[in-house]
């Protein structure tokens, strides 16, 4: 029974316990809000007012910005640079024969040919000192003057004979004219055979000089028609008995070299029939080669506003880009676009007096380009492109954090500058545009936040205007 009144106690005690400990917890939530209702409440403290982006008055297109804000735009600024020279141009082209240094060989009287001339050539590496001769071939060095081959010719033969017959001729009747001149002035001619005479002495004044200009318009040199002339006085003074030595060269025609260069193409051989029309030989003067490259249209201009004595170029060899390029020049600019890779011909020459080069070659010329001195260079990211319209922000008093856009004229793009106009001209600046001076400060970092900013600050003024 006491066992049963224990356990009884303890059961109320708790229940007790139980009732007490919600009653606290109610009692302490109904006097947290009057707690918070009866307290004070702490009063807002004034914020300050912070600094903006806003218009310069007076200054047009210009803004002024605080450090803060700049800082929070992130704006950069730069110096303007006198324009650099621009990037070598590189044209892609090739070798040919420059065709003022080829001479064509013809012979002046058709024939056989009967000799070659000859070069000398090493008998081997052992005997380097020992040369022998050879009949000129393909490739060969040859000087001007040079012997090239050897033609038989009847038609000089018949027209030397011809001179010679006719100062035979005259000699004849100059002498004939001379007796009867004397018995003229004896008595014991009439004057009519003496002008018969002297006709007759005229007409073989005139057949002599037909024979003698016809050889000169084969172009026989005066040695030549001195030595017929000599002939002729032998043959007088022999009583028409023709000199052995001069039978053996009397049709002989000589073709020589006119200029110093290498045979480049050879169309004869000994017993070969030819007439005036054949190129007998080609020679090339290989001391400069032409070279014909190939320029885009947009690069035109910067070629044709080099001055002619700044017209040079140097020439690299693509299967040996490692070699020392050679220098040369140009002189003549297309003036037909190729419609297929936009380019036009540029041709010039290259010097090959080493003889490295070979016609045909596949070259890279290269153009290095002056810098134009009415140009600066910019940054790319300081350029601001609206609606067709090119913008730079300029930051004229380093003092002032005041930044001003200008209209300016690009010029050019190459990789990360672009070239704008230094000094545009009055009816540029009449146009609108402004010019950028070397060593100005401009923004090279946040230019589109700024022109974001210009714009939105110049068309809320301009409604506030129009609310008016």
């Amino acid at each position: 029974m006491n066992s049963r009144n224990r356990w009884t106690r303890i059961v109320v005690l708790g229940v007790v316990v139980v009732v007490l400990a919600v009653g606290t917890v109610f009692a302490l939530q109904m006097v947290r809000p009057w707690k918070k209702k009866t307290s004070p409440e702490p009063q807002p403290q004034a914020q300050e007012a912070r600094p903006r982006v806003q218009l310069v008055s007076g200054q047009a297109n210009t803004l002024e910005v605080p450090h803060d804000i700049a800082g929070i735009m992130q704006l950069q600024t730069s110096q303007v640079e006198t324009a650099p020279p621009p990037s070598p141009l590189k044209l892609e082209g090739s070798l040919f024969l420059d065709p003022n240094r080829l001479t064509h060989v013809h012979t002046r009287f058709p024939g056989e040919v009967v000799d070659l001339g000859v070069v000398g050539v090493l008998d081997g590496a052992d005997q380097a000192d020992r040369r022998t001769e050879q009949a000129l071939r393909f490739g060969d060095q040859v000087k001007k003057g040079q012997l090239l081959a050897v033609i038989w010719s009847k038609d000089l033969g018949e027209k030397k004979s011809e001179l010679i017959d006719a100062l035979s001729r005259l000699k004849l009747d100059q002498e004939t004219l001379k007796r009867l001149e004397t018995l003229f002035r004896d008595g014991a001619l009439p004057e009519r055979s003496l002008r018969e005479q002297e006709r007759i002495v005229e007409q073989d004044v005139i057949a002599a000089s037909r024979a003698e200009y016809t050889l000169r318009s084969w172009r026989l040199s005066d040695a030549d028609l001195q030595a017929i002339r000599t002939e002729a006085e032998r043959i007088h003074a022999r009583q028409g008995v023709w000199d052995a030595k001069s039978e053996e060269n009397w049709a002989r025609v000589e073709v020589r070299a006119a200029i110093d260069g290498t045979i480049v193409e050879k169309n004869i051989a000994v017993g070969d029939v030819v007439d005036t029309q054949l190129d007998l030989f080609k020679i090339a003067n290989l001391e400069r080669l032409g070279v014909l490259a190939h320029a885009y249209e947009e690069d035109l201009r910067l070629l044709e506003d080099l001055a002619p004595t700044a017209r040079h170029w140097s020439i690299h060899l693509k299967s040996d880009p490692q070699a020392r390029p050679l220098e040369g020049s140009f002189d003549q600019i297309g003036r037909i676009i190729d419609p297929y890779q936009h380019t036009a011909l540029v041709m010039g020459w290259v010097d090959n007096k080493g003889g490295r080069l070979r016609v045909g070659q596949f070259v890279t010329a290269v153009v290095d380009l002056p810098a134009f001195p009415n140009e600066v260079a910019v940054p790319t990211s300081a350029m601001v492109d609206q609606e067709g319209e090119t913008y730079v922000f300029v930051q004229e008093n380093p003092e002032q954090s005041r930044f001003t856009a200008r209209h300016v004229i690009p010029v050019r793009r190459r990789d990360e500058y672009v070239y704008l106009v230094s000094k545009p001209k009055p009816q540029q600046r009449t146009a609108g545009y402004d010019g950028l001076r070397p060593r100005e400060i401009i923004v090279v970092s946040g230019c589109l936040e700024l022109a974001q900013a210009l714009h939105d600050l110049q068309a809320a003024a301009q409604a506030q205007v129009a609310h008016k």
